[in-house]
């Protein structure tokens, strides 16, 4: 008599079609319970947990945690509730996504034991989250079943990130790097550099001082090793240049001319010269101004002043959070009611610049479908857009709604 193991650790007969579709039972209970649950909100909570409880997830730029790490986080979710509802692990196509970003934390210097503890911590609240939406005895008994599920899943994505992780890293990090990015990070916190990050610096060219100009560049639709590149040819002219997965991000001398990273296809913000207790804050607005460019397909130097709105709001992520909420929360809630999508309506609007004409010739709909809907939208929200602080908060919204991937203004 074959033995088949199945998904919920019950060991079936291929000769006993009772107990078979008593897992078939199971499976349709179990996806259920999945169905209640939105990743994409299970997601929101883990990267919401990663930068309370992990330093490294702090460090990231906003605009990053918002991009690449959400959309991971949300993958890893989706994959996880598949292995539940269809007893199957991850294929490695599957994984690819989880790959590369293992591979651009590895290369911005994260450790590897922050990374798999999020992994982790998202493994805990993906469960939890089955759990909260489980309803009735029938349903805890079909979870308990397939907690062994949620362990094997945990285990082979931990072990192909880790994997990938330590390669990237045996073949990006040499000896004089870490010293360099431990040089940076001392500046950074304004610390002293130990004797070892001063003979690095030395052997660069790079001074030691107490001002210097930050900077971050990409190189445009280039793979890893063509920023690596850029990286070494900056360090080869005197610049403390690091790679930072797709982009290089560093300090230049304070004397260091604006021409330094003109290149072609290379975007960059280079900032004026600064002391060290200011450097932290520059980088990150940089990384966001570069991350912006990119979005935009610009090349050459991008200034602040062209994304003021967007820098503000990276700056004060709760603000910026509290301002999406108040603005589209009520919009986002009437358009998983069933209705029609406000939110679209209203970014639309504002893209139109307050053109009633041209933004429901770009909606296609009547003007008079548009009024409505804009009745709507000020009767959910308590908005007018025809008051200058009621626009200006809903211009904010809509910002912080395009900085975190959800659309474009």
């Amino acid at each position: 008599m074959a033995l088949v193991p199945s998904y919920t650790g019950v060991v079936l007969s291929e000769q006993r079609p009772e107990l078979e579709q008593s897992v078939v039972s199971d499976h349709n209970v179990l996806a259920r319970i999945v169905a209640r649950v939105a990743p994409a909100d299970v997601a929101t909570e883990m990267v919401a947990k990663f930068r309370a409880e992990i330093a490294s997830y702090r460090r990231l730029p906003e605009s990053v945690v918002m991009g690449q790490i959400f959309d991971v986080s949300l993958l890893n979710v989706e994959l996880f509730f598949r292995s539940v509802t269809e007893g199957v692990e991850p294929s490695d196509e599957e994984l690819v996504a989880l790959r590369a970003s293992a591979r651009n934390r590895a290369s911005e210097g994260m450790p590897l034991e922050d990374l798999l503890h999020a992994y982790r911590v998202g493994g805990r609240l993906g469960w939890r989250a089955l759990l909260a939406a489980a309803e009735g005895a029938e349903e805890h008994r079909a979870l308990l079943g397939a907690a062994e599920v949620l362990m094997r899943y945990v285990d082979q994505v931990c072990a192909a990130v880790a994997r990938t992780y330590l390669y990237e890293r045996q073949h990006l990090v040499s000896e004089e790097e870490r010293l360099l990015r431990g040089l940076l990070e001392a500046l950074l916190r304004d610390q002293p550099a130990s004797t070892e990050m001063r003979s690095a610096a030395s052997r660069i060219g790079f001074p030691i001082a107490r001002r210097y100009r930050a900077f971050v560049a990409t190189l445009a639709d280039a793979p890893a090793h063509s920023q690596a590149a850029i990286a070494a040819s900056l360090r080869a002219r005197g610049v403390l240049a690091l790679t930072e997965g797709d982009r290089v991000a560093g300090l230049a001398p304070e004397a260091a001319p604006s021409d330094l990273l003109v290149e072609p296809r290379l975007l960059f913000g280079l900032a004026p010269a600064a002391p060290r207790d200011e450097l932290a804050g520059l980088l990150d607005e940089l990384r966001v101004l570069v991350e912006l460019g990119r979005r935009k397909a610009i090349t050459g130097e991008i200034l602040p002043e062209a994304f003021l709105t967007e820098l503000l709001l990276a700056r004060s992520p709760r603000l910026a959070l509290l301002a999406r909420q108040r603005v589209l929360g009520p919009l986002e809630n009437h358009h998983r009611a069933g209705s029609s999508n406000l939110v679209d309506t209203l970014s639309t609007f504002v893209n139109c610049e307050l053109d009633r004409r041209r933004a429901a010739k770009c909606l296609h709909v009547h003007p008079n479908t548009l009024d409505y809907r804009l009745r709507r939208i000020a009767e959910l929200t308590g908005l007018e857009l025809g008051r200058p602080n009621d626009i200006v908060t809903v211009t904010l919204a809509l910002k912080q709604r395009a900085l975190a991937g959800g659309s474009d203004l």
